[in-house]
């Protein structure tokens, strides 16, 4: 019996100490914030020059893309197809119009992975604002975005406008 205790021991001292110890490595918040700023302002540019590839290639491929509408759900292969025929359109210039009003960033406490969040208004949604919210994982030492999510945010006190005229 005493026997098969230090066997048992011996056995889980080697096994532990073999184990690969992951290093944290530090990071500066503030220049993560910089780096994931740099990233939303390349993608906000990507769009407004309608150049779908270069939009396109902030996106993770196993992403979920969130449209206003709740039957846009999107994988990347979907929202491919729509962000490029969008592109194309004539009319997107009234959406490439935004004028980000706020903007916030957290970052995650080891520094991969970050939440945005841009507020804005376009020439197609006034009077109501939009709130995009994106995830963004940092891969190969990009920021990537696996996540995005478009909302129209109308103040509370419009709230019951809304409601009304949508209800008749």
């Amino acid at each position: 019996m005493r026997k098969n205790y230090y066997l048992m021991l011996v056995a889980m001292i080697v096994v532990t100490s073999c184990q690969m110890k992951t290093k944290t490595v530090a990071y500066d918040p503030e220049t993560t914030k910089a780096e994931v700023n740099k990233t939303l302002d390349s993608i906000g540019a990507a769009f407004k020059s309608k150049d779908a590839n270069a939009f396109l290639s902030f996106l993770t491929e196993d992403g979920l893309f969130c449209g206003t509408d709740p039957s846009e759900l999107w994988d990347k292969a979907e929202y491919t197809k729509t962000i490029t025929k969008m592109l194309a359109s004539d009319t997107t210039s009234s959406s490439a119009d935004m004028k980000v009003e706020q903007r916030k960033i957290i970052i995650d406490k080891n520094g991969k992975s970050a939440v945005a969040l841009r507020q804005f208004m376009t020439s197609w949604s006034k009077p109501i604002m939009l709130r995009n919210t994106l995830h963004l994982v940092k891969i190969d030492n990009r920021w990537m975005v696996n996540f995005s999510n478009f909302a129209f945010i109308p103040k509370n006190d419009d709230i019951p406008k809304i409601t009304a005229a949508v209800s008749k």
